[in-house]
C-alpha cells in the first residue's frame, strides 16, 4: 500500500536531551528530568500534523493572553521505521513555558525508535560501565537527529512513525529537492516540514525511508521515479508501465488559484539516476498527453467560472481552445478575455500541467517565450499542479507576461547540422 508523507517533525538533540534519555546527572534521591525538549513550533503547526493523534486533551494553559487557544497534550501511536514495533509518544505543553516536551523518554520508557537496541547512539562509559556526562557530548550528538513522520495511506488513514537520523548532510539514500535539506541547514535544530505541494512516499525502511512520489501514484503504481525528478521536467506518467485513466470531473472540482513559487535553480547532487521511463514510447506519449489534455480542460473551466461571474457568459462561450482547433504552432493553449477597464481584450493563455509539485519544473518552446515577448501582459502561462483521479481540489499558479521575466531557462537542446 503506497503511504505518502504529510509532515515531518525533527528536533536535533541537544546535550541536555541526551542527558536526561540517559539518566546522567539523576538526583540520588530520584526523580530529574526524563523528556526531550521540543521548542519552536507554533500552535498552528502542532494542531496540524497532530489533528490525527488517538488522544487530544485541552491542558489548563492557553497560547494567547485571552484565553482563547488552549495548549494541547497529543499522544499518539508511532511505529519504528524500519519495524513493526509501536509504543506511544507524548507531545505536551511545559508547565509555565511556551515550548512542549516530548515526555518520559528515559532508558526505561524510551520509545524503541530512540533506544540503544536500536543503533541509537550512546554516551561514552566509564571504566566501571557508567554512562558519563561529556559537555555537548562530541563525536556522539554532533549531527544527531529524532524524526515523527506523519503519513497518509490510499485509504486516506493517518500514521506516525518514528526515527532518528545520524549525518550532517542530506543522506545519499534520501532525495533531494523536497525540503529534506532543511533538517541539516546550520543553524537550524527543529521544525515540522509539511508535503501539501509536492509528494513524498514512504517506505518502512530505517536507511532509505524516503522516495519521490506523485499526486497519481495510486493511478501509476508504486514505479521508481528518479532522486532528482522533482528537479527535471519529467512527469511521472511516463515511468508508468500500463495505460492510465484520468476521470476528473472539471465541472464540479474545485480549483484553486495560488501563490506562485519563488524558486531559484537548484544544483543536483552527483548521483546515480534511478527510474526508468515506459519503453512503450506511443502508451508513454499516450499517458502525457493525458495529463496536458486535462490541464488545458482546468484552465478553460477557470476561465468560464471567471468570466461568468463577471456577468460575461457571452464571453464565456467564445473561449476557444486553439490547442485543439488550430494546432500547437500559436505559443499558446486558451484563447480568452479578460477586463481592462470598461472593456475587454483576448488573453492568450499557455496551459503547463503535472502530476508532480508545485516546485517541479517544466518544459517551455522557444516559440513559447517568443510570443510571450509578443503578447506581454495579454500573455500568461497557468500552471496546474497535483493531478490525479483522486484529487478533491486541484491548485494552480499563474505567471503573466515575458517567460524571460518570469522564470530562469535553462537550455536542454541543441540543433545540430552536420560538419561533413
Amino acid at each position: 500500500m503506497i503511504e505518502h508523507v504529510v509532515a515531518i517533525l525533527y528536533h536535533k538533540i541537544q546535550d541536555s536531551d541526551f542527558t536526561n534519555m540517559y539518566g546522567i546527572k539523576k538526583p540520588a534521591s530520584g526523580g530529574g528530568q526524563t523528556y526531550i525538549q521540543a521548542a519552536g513550533y507554533t500552535r498552528q503547526e502542532l494542531d496540524r500534523m497532530f489533528s490525527d493523534a488517538h488522544d487530544i486533551f485541552n491542558t489548563p494553559e492557553f497560547w494567547d493572553s485571552d484565553s482563547i487557544y488552549p495548549r494541547k497534550r497529543y499522544t499518539f501511536h508511532a511505529t519504528v521505521v524500519g519495524g513493526a514495533t509501536t509504543a506511544d509518544i507524548e507531545l505536551a505543553p511545559r508547565t509555565g513555558r511556551k515550548d512542549y516536551r516530548i515526555s518520559r523518554q528515559n532508558i526505561k520508557y524510551r520509545h524503541p525508535a530512540w533506544q540503544a537496541s536500536n543503533g541509537f547512539p550512546e554516551p561514552n562509559r566509564n571504566s566501571i560501565g557508567e554512562y558519563i556526562y561529556e559537555k555537548n557530548y562530541p563525536h556522539i550528538i554532533d549531527n544527531l537527529f529524532i524524526l515523527v513522520i506523519k503519513t497518509v495511506r490510499e485509504d486516506d488513514t493517518a500514521h506516525f512513525y518514528a526515527t532518528y537520523v545520524d549525518s550532517e548532510t542530506l543522506p545519499l539514500t534520501w532525495p533531494s529537492g523536497v525540503g529534506l535539506e532543511d533538517i541539516f541547514s546550520k543553524g537550524k535544530r527543529q521544525g515540522i516540514i509539511f508535503y501539501d505541494e509536492q509528494y513524498l512516499r514512504f517506505d518502512n525502511d530505517k536507511n532509505a525511508p524516503f522516495a519521490i512520489g506523485s499526486a497519481a501514484d495510486i493511478e501509476i503504481g508504486n514505479v521508481v521515479l528518479p532522486a532528482d525528478f522533482n528537479e527535471t521536467s519529467d512527469d511521472a506518467v511516463e515511468y508508468a508501465t500500463k495505460e492510465i485513466s484520468l476521470t476528473v470531473d472539471v465541472p464540479n472540482i474545485t480549483i484553486t488559484k495560488v501563490e506562485a513559487p519563488q524558486l531559484k535553480k537548484k544544483k543536483t547532487r552527483s548521483e546515480r539516476r534511478t527510474g526508468t521511463k515506459d519503453v512503450d514510447y506511443a502508451r508513454r506519449h499516450k499517458n502525457l498527453k493525458k495529463i496536458g489534455d486535462l490541464g488545458e480542460l482546468l484552465a478553460i473551466e477557470v476561465e468560464k467560472r471567471r468570466l461568468i461571474a463577471e456577468g460575461r457568459p457571452d464571453l464565456a462561450d467564445r473561449i476557444e481552445h486553439v490547442a485543439r482547433t488550430i494546432g500547437d504552432g500559436l505559443g499558446f493553449d486558451i484563447l480568452s478575455f479578460e477586463q481592462v477597464g470598461t472593456d475587454y481584450r483576448e488573453k492568450y493563455i499557455e496551459v503547463k500541467s503535472t502530476t508532480g509539485g508545485k516546485n517541479k519544473p517544466f518544459d517551455i518552446s522557444v516559440n513559447e517565450v517568443e510570443v510571450s515577448e509578443e503578447k506581454g501582459q495579454q500573455y500568461t502561462v497557468y500552471r496546474f499542479y497535483g493531478l490525479s483521479s483522486t484529487a478533491k481540489e486541484i491548485r494552480y499558479y499563474e505567471c503573466r507576461g515575458s517567460i524571460k521575466e518570469n522564470f530562469t531557462l535553462e537550455a536542454i537542446a541543441f540543433k545540430a547540422y552536420c560538419k561533413g
